[in-house]
């Protein structure tokens, strides 16, 4: 896809990878429709040119608004990028229901209710693309942050669903799964922070604006699904061919975040 003069919504946009995305897609000559809650980072990402739909995604009103904005202001939406999303580090069994189901909500049922809105629109017009930015730990799970893993590994799932589904009306789905990425993003967890030894981490750990590049070529290039840094494969392999050591080797991990947080 040339992206020039296509239509562009990307969710999350206020900061980090979204704010990184606008930029990347703006350099392509795209036309941006930006959506988050803080409507003053929002100018400030996107400048006068760019559509704001300020809002918490977790409303269905919010949704809503930003596509059917989207299509008054342009009249088409060529690429959605469902970026908006939330971390949580806390023990799995004494999380409250609550702060799961607040998880969940922006993290699957945000993303798919704003496909729900946009495929139509992408069908009559003849096709488009929608952007899924998942994680790495939607590949592979990581146990100090089991049930945000459950999100990605079913925002993952969903994709490759609806990829099947709407392929006959020419609209293409990309799963991104990035690895650490340098933003401030276990800042605004819903519980806990992420763990010191995550934070050490390099091999797997990218920039905001490489993963936007890589979401933004991904789109151009029709690539399937996305793995940013690349060596996040070598993860996903082992999870796949030897499960018994990777899980070994994190519940050891795992025990030793407990001792540095206990």
């Amino acid at each position: 896809m040339n992206l020039r003069g296509r239509t562009v919504l990307i969710t999350g946009a206020s900061e980090g990878i979204g704010a990184a995305c606008a930029a990347a897609f703006a350099r392509r000559g795209a036309r941006l429709a930006l959506t988050a809650r803080r409507e003053d980072r929002l100018r400030a990402v996107g400048g006068p040119e760019a559509l704001i739909i300020a809002g918490d995604l977790t409303e269905p009103v919010v949704r809503r608004r930003a596509v059917e904005a989207t299509l008054e202001r342009y009249g088409s939406l060529d690429v959605l990028v469902n970026n908006a999303g939330v971390g949580l580090y806390a023990p799995t069994v004494t999380t409250p229901l609550e702060v799961v189901r607040r998880l969940f909500e922006l993290n699957l049922m945000a993303p798919l209710e704003l496909i729900q809105l946009a495929a139509p629109h992408m069908g009559r017009q003849g096709g488009g693309v929608i952007v899924n930015v998942s994680s790495i730990v939607g590949k592979v799970t990581m146990p100090w942050l089991t049930v945000y893993s459950a999100s990605k590994f079913a925002l993952n799932s969903l994709t490759d669903g609806l990829r099947m589904e709407l392929a006959a009306q020419g609209i293409r789905f990309i799963a991104v799964c990035p690895g650490h990425v340098k933003t401030g993003f276990g800042a605004h967890a819903l519980a806990g922070r992420p763990p010191a030894a995550l934070e050490r981490t390099r091999a797997f750990s990218i920039t905001a604006e490489q993963c936007a590049d890589a979401i933004a070529r991904a789109v151009e290039r029709e690539k399937r699904t996305v793995v940013v840094p690349a060596v996040g494969w070598v993860l996903v392999g082992l999870a796949r061919l030897a499960p018994w050591l990777l899980d070994w080797q994190l519940s050891r991990l795992y025990r030793s975040v407990e001792r540095e947080s206990g």
